[in-house]
C-alpha cells in the first residue's frame, strides 16, 4: 500500500521532527490540568497484544473526553496534489474543537468531492488507522473550517520536537470516539506517545494507567509547553 510508513504513524516519531508554526501556545487557549502520556518504550506497547489492549481499554476508560489533535502532515509529507485547497490535513475529535476552536465553523466534506489526490491518499492511508479498516468508519467525518483557523498539534510536541500551529484552511479529519474509532497498534497508541491524545483530568488518567499494568512503560505529564 501507498506509504505504508504511515503505519505506527512513522515509528514513534521521527526523530528530528521540525517544527512549524507558532512558537508556544497562544495565551488565550486554556491548556491548565492537561494531562499526557510520557511513554518510555511504546514499541514494547505496541508490539504486545496484552499491552496494545490494556492501551486501548486506558483510552477508553476517558471516555469522550479524549484531546485529539493531529496535523497528518507533519509526519507524512503531501503533495500539493494531495492537499488541494487546504494547508493542512488535521485529526481531531469534538472536544479539541469545542476547547481550542469553534465547532459551528466546521462545515461536513462529501469525501467524494474532494479532489482526485486528496481522495487517493486518505482512500490509500485511512484503512491503516481505523479500528475497522474503512476510510470513514460511524463516528468519523470530513469538515472544512470556515472564516478562521484552528489551533493544532503537529507530531512530537510534548517531546518538544515540533511546534503547535494555527490551521487557516484546513481539511479536518473529526473523530467523535479516537479509542473506538482508530486501531490502537497503528494510530491511537502512537498518538497518545506523541501527545497528539491529550486528557482533560489528570486524576482521572492517572487511576486509570495504574490499573492498566502499563506502568513501566511511561508515565502521566502535565502540558507544559506555553
Amino acid at each position: 500500500m501507498k506509504r505504508m510508513a504511515m503505519i505506527a504513524l512513522v515509528c514513534v516519531l521521527l526523530a528530528g521532527l521540525a517544527g512549524c508554526g507558532n512558537a508556544g501556545i497562544p495565551a488565550q487557549y486554556d491548556t491548565e490540568g492537561i494531562a499526557y502520556l510520557a511513554f518510555s518504550d511504546i514499541d514494547a506497547v505496541c508490539e504486545n497484544p496484552a499491552l496494545t489492549q490494556a492501551g486501548r481499554d486506558l483510552l477508553s476508560a476517558q471516555g469522550d473526553s479524549l484531546l485529539l489533535s493531529y496535523v497528518v502532515d507533519s509526519a507524512i509529507l503531501l503533495t500539493p496534489e494531495e492537499l488541494g485547497d487546504y494547508d493542512h490535513l488535521v485529526m481531531a475529535s469534538p472536544r479539541w474543537v469545542e476547547r481550542f476552536g469553534r465547532p459551528d465553523r466546521l462545515q461536513p466534506v462529501e469525501l467524494d468531492s474532494l479532489p482526485v489526490g486528496t481522495r487517493d491518499f486518505l482512500n490509500a492511508q485511512m484503512p491503516i488507522l481505523t479500528a475497522d479498516g474503512s476510510v470513514l468508519p460511524e463516528g468519523v467525518g470530513l469538515y472544512r473550517c470556515e472564516d478562521g483557523g484552528l489551533f493544532a498539534f503537529p507530531s512530537g510536541v510534548t517531546l518538544g520536537w515540533a511546534k503547535p500551529v494555527t490551521a487557516k484552511n484546513p481539511l479536518v479529519i473529526l473523530v467523535d470516539d479516537p479509542a473506538q474509532a482508530l486501531e490502537p497498534k497503528s494510530c491511537a497508541l502512537p498518538l497518545a506517545s506523541s501527545g497528539n491524545i491529550l486528557f482533560p483530568d489528570r486524576d482521572r488518567l492517572d487511576a486509570a494507567f495504574h490499573e492498566s499494568g502499563l506502568e513501566d512503560y511511561g508515565e502521566v505529564q502535565i502540558l507544559d509547553i506555553g
